[in-house]
């Protein structure tokens, strides 16, 4: 991606936390050689349209690194299994390619396990997803985003490295985002 984080319009102490993301991500050499982890697992929430997907776009722009987006409807299947399969692939991935990885509408997989609808095989998906990401170690970055916060598994929230909350934007953000776009 070619955007940047200049490009978005975000409250200050949203930029702050992004800016320290890519700050470890720019000197991950650094800070792995000194037995640390840099934060890598972002969580995203808000309404549609305050930027979460144009985040990890950015992300990925300002780290010079491919994005790559997994399709949740593409993941989940009705057959027993082999949506956990599909996610073991996604990961081994994850370790194989640095990338930023975006895991969009998130709570498709990451709902409450305790959900009346559910017929156990989400159940078998979110505690996959927690296994999975709790024991990866690749130097990518991962990022969910929702707009659903209220349905996501209550264990999901420990296992991100920052909760960033968007907000829809103030009339001063949505003026600077005009002119911005206007004189580029």
């Amino acid at each position: 991606p070619n955007v940047r984080l200049t490009d978005l319009v975000l409250a200050d102490e949203t930029r702050k936390v992004l800016g320290r993301v890519l700050r470890e991500h720019r000197t991950i050499r650094e800070i792995r050689s000194h037995g640390l982890t840099p934060r890598k697992r972002l969580l995203l929430l808000g309404p549609p349209g305050t930027g979460k997907t144009l985040t990890a776009s950015v992300m990925a722009g300002e780290l010079g690194l491919p994005l790559f987006v997994v399709r949740l409807d593409r993941l989940i299947t009705r057959y027993m299994g082999e949506t956990a399969a599909k996610l073991r692939l996604i990961f081994d991935a994850i370790a194989q390619t640095r990338a930023v990885y975006l895991f969009d509408e998130f709570d498709s997989i990451g709902s409450e396990r305790g959900l009346t609808n559910d017929v156990g095989e989400i159940r078998r998906v979110v505690n996959s997803f927690l296994q999975m990401v709790e024991q990866d170690s690749s130097d990518s970055l991962i990022i969910a985003a929702t707009n659903r916060a209220n349905i996501l598994d209550k264990a999901l929230f420990r296992r991100f490295d920052d909760i960033i909350h968007y907000a829809m934007p103030t009339q001063q953000q949505i003026a600077a985002a005009l002119k911005a776009k206007l004189s580029g």
